[in-house]
């Protein structure tokens, strides 16, 4: 996250159980003037470069509470930070740390927006990069059609274009027919949220979300079927596209929460 001079880490900070956000074990306690963090953030992007964390903790109120959450600006070189080693990811060698905070001490006014409120504003960011994530699948879901259907037609097995398979045919069929439909929603919650603000939607994006980014593993997957042995290599983006989208069912609330969140409005149970 970059702002003018500013280099900020961005990641979690560790859950106590399974995947909601809300449920922190990273605690800070005020002493005096001073609030002092301890606990660990995981998939911390950036932090080969960055001179501020950005880092959530619980100030007050029971874990899984909603409120008293409270994000802190972090210098990284304030002492007891550390950062104990990058992940290899599915994807590649990345950049995202995990880093410890041991009695890490910051003033009062390294809280960003208001004390126990942080829930609300990493919401905003969430939403604006669920449907970001959509689109981005959304976009290489289809180029993985649109390049499958073309090698299809160009390739001769057997005397006759590999595309007058009915193989061939449907399953791109079903793909590219998906892509149209997920498309429309896409836009139409997009449009939703300029008109009424991110986080009016959110069932419909976490429709956009989960789906888009099955859609594009699905495609990607079948691109390196159709296109066969060279498929497979890195000769083509197919692979890399898998990879890297797969993350996408994972962050920003894995695919089991934006199911959560629909079923919330789907039967009533939202709060």
């Amino acid at each position: 996250m970059i702002r003018g001079e500013v280099l900020c880490g961005f990641g979690l900070t560790e859950p106590e159980h399974g995947s909601d956000a809300t449920w922190l074990s990273t605690r800070a306690m005020r002493d005096g003037d001073d609030w002092v963090i301890n606990g660990r953030k995981r998939f911390n992007t950036g932090m080969h470069r960055a001179h501020y964390d950005l880092v959530f903790a619980r100030t007050s109120g029971e874990p899984g509470a909603h409120r008293g959450i409270t994000a802190f600006l972090v210098p990284t070189a304030t002492p007891g930070l550390e950062v104990l080693y990058q992940h290899w990811t599915f994807n590649m060698p990345s950049d995202h740390a995990e880093v410890a905070l041991t009695d890490v001490r910051v003033p009062a006014s390294a809280i960003v927006g208001e004390e126990g409120r942080a829930l609300h504003s990493a919401l905003l960011f969430v939403h604006e990069n669920r449907i970001r994530q959509a689109a981005s699948s959304l976009g290489a879901a289809q180029f993985c059609v649109d390049e499958s259907v073309a090698y299809a037609r160009s390739r001769t097995v057997f005397g006759k274009p590999l595309a007058v398979n009915q193989a061939i045919q449907f399953p791109l069929v079903e793909l590219h027919t998906e892509c149209a439909l997920v498309r429309e929603l896409v836009r139409a919650t997009a449009e939703r949220m300029d008109a009424d603000g991110p986080l009016s939607a959110s069932e419909q994006v976490s429709m956009c979300n989960y789906r888009a980014n099955r859609l594009v593993c699905d495609a990607a997957d079948r691109a390196i079927q159709v296109h066969g042995g060279i498929g497979y290599t890195r000769g083509k983006p197919f692979e890399h596209i898998y990879r890297h989208h797969r993350r996408y069912r994972i962050t920003e609330g894995s695919e089991e929460i934006q199911m959560r969140t629909i079923a919330r409005e789907l039967f009533g149970f939202g709060g």
